[in-house]
């Protein structure tokens, strides 16, 4: 604003040159005793500063609208740059709170990556005919569902439930058994184990676990569904491998068992824990693209066995039985009686309680027994198995082979199986067939392990099992299982099944299982 109004004057100056001359000339006469006037050429050289000036200024007027101009520009560059910095930092923040989110997710999916679930449901349809009994016919269901989890790289877990009550050898539940008709069904701590790898090819395992040791094709020697509880160790290097185990059964005391006495025992050095424990040595050697072959030496023993009685029992406790007994005392007649006397008695009931000697027996699973239930042979058992893997065109097959001798035991102490399957029920519209052949002679292996469907679960027996799968849909199988078998093949055997009628030697055993089975 002050630069415009000295613009201004100045210009209005430079208009005042004629009147100027005008007025220099009227005063000339008294302007001769004042100072000179000013000549021409100065009057130009004071109109040039004047103009020179004016240039300047208006040089400086324009440079500074341009300095405004160029300010209001950085002002609004300014702010923009604010704005794209303040949606640069949202973004930012966006993006750190997506890659958070991620990385949860990431973790979660890690973990459960390191979690794997597994089960099966089985519903069976079972006929069973014997000649000492009426014949059976039962539907039964087993349902199972565990995981794995690798806590470390180093240390697994894992655990599973299964149908059944607390039967070792079977996690089947008879649909409607003893009135339980639309009953919930009974499920059960099945497996529970640790494995912890320190090394490449050494496992320790702790709990209740899957069988440690290696077992041939279709062998019938160990029960499946048996799942034992207690350590084991496994290594394997190369074409070796090598299994060492100790299996916890229970504590018993001799002196227990004594049903003339019913004598119970407190000492510590009369109570022995009874364990199986075992040695297993191994190769397992490739002989082409699809074939091998693996053969095992196997050294179990039952420790504190001899001279007491089995180890499990329906609802955990040994069988007993009470016998009654009437006694009858009367009053001594007076002597003379009188006429018409009538005597005075009391009678007295007496309950004796002892242990069911029958039953103790038939627990023993066919083994041999002494007059107290108590099991008579102690079970050192070594093992021979081979296990041969091939293929016939493009069917698998498979040939195997148990042998096993018990020196604990003088006489009826060998047994032997062999058989083969062909196939594998596993993908959508795959088969499967086998055959099995076994003799348990009465004392070759403890009763405790042996399978519970071949020869009703009784050592002293022998016979043929087939076996046919076939798979309608990947996972899902349908199975039909025959066994004709024969019991008490040495005439020995002394296991009560139906009142106080022994097994016949060489009763028949029938039996045909329907299965439906779904794995996942």
């Amino acid at each position: 604003m002050k630069t415009t109004a000295l613009s201004a004057a100045i210009a209005l100056a430079l208009t005042l040159p004629v009147a100027g001359t005008a007025l220099a000339a009227s005063s000339k006469a008294a302007a001769t005793t004042a100072a000179p006037a000013a000549t021409e050429d100065e009057i130009r050289a004071v109109r040039a500063q004047l103009e020179a000036l004016s240039e300047r200024l208006r040089r400086l007027e324009q440079s500074n609208q341009q300095l405004e101009q160029q300010n209001a520009a950085l002002k609004a560059e300014n702010a923009k740059i604010a704005a794209q910095e303040q949606e640069t930092q949202k973004s930012t923040e966006a993006q750190a709170d997506t890659l958070a989110k991620a990385a949860t997710k990431a973790n979660g999916a890690e973990w459960a990556s390191r979690i794997k679930v597994n089960g099966d449901l089985r519903y069976r349809d079972e006929q069973i005919q014997r000649d000492l009994r009426a014949d059976q016919t039962r539907d039964r269901i087993r349902a199972r569902i565990g995981f794995t989890a690798k806590a470390n790289d180093t240390l697994s877990v894992g655990a599973r439930l299964t149908t059944g009550a607390d039967d070792p050898r079977s996690p089947n539940q008879t649909i409607g058994a003893a009135d339980t008709g639309d009953a919930r069904r009974t499920i059960g701590l099945d497996q529970y184990f640790a494995v912890w790898t320190p090394v490449e090819g050494l496992a320790v395992t702790g709990g209740k676990m899957p069988y440690p040791f290696f077992r041939p094709g279709l062998s019938a020697f160990n029960d499946p569904d048996i799942n034992p509880e207690g350590v084991a160790v496994g290594y394997q290097q190369g074409l070796f491998f090598g299994n060492a185990f100790g299996f916890w059964l229970t504590e018993r005391a001799a002196s227990n068992h004594n049903p003339a006495t019913g004598v119970t025992s407190s000492l510590a050095a009369d109570r022995q824990g009874t364990v199986y424990a075992g040695l297993q040595l191994g190769v397992k050697a490739p002989l082409g693209t699809d074939t091998s072959l693996t053969a095992a030496l196997l050294y179990t023993s039952l420790g504190a066995g001899k001279g007491r009685i089995p180890y499990w029992f329906a609802g955990g406790a040994i069988p007993t039985s009470t016998t009654y007994t009437d006694t009858t005392t009367c009053q001594p007649a007076p002597n003379p009686e009188p006429p018409g006397y009538v005597p005075v008695c009391t009678t007295t009931t007496v309950a004796t309680t002892a242990n069911n000697i029958t039953a103790i027996t038939q627990a023993a699973n066919g083994n041999s027994v002494n007059a107290d239930g108590s099991l008579k042979y102690d079970y050192h058992v070594t093992q021979a198995s081979l296990e041969f893997n091939t293929k016939l065109g493009i069917l698998p097959l498979q040939v195997f082979a148990d042998y096993a001798k018990n020196s604990g035991a003088s006489d009826q102490n060998k047994a032997y199986t062999g058989g083969f399957l062909i196939g594998k029920a596993a993908e959508k519209y795959s088969w499967e067939f086998g055959y099995v052949y076994e003799k348990l002679e009465k004392d070759a292996y403890y009763g405790g392990f042996v399978d519970s469907d071949f020869g009703a679960g009784f050592t002293d027996s022998s016979g043929s099992t087939f076996r046919f799968a076939y798979a309608p849909a990947k996972n899902w199988t349908l199975n039909v299982t025959y066994l004709l078998n024969k019991l008490n093949v040495s005439g020995l055997s002394n296991v009560a099944v139906q009142s106080s009628t022994l097994n016949m030697p060489g009763e028949t055993y029938k039996r045909l299982d329907l299965d439906f089975s779904v794995k996942y």
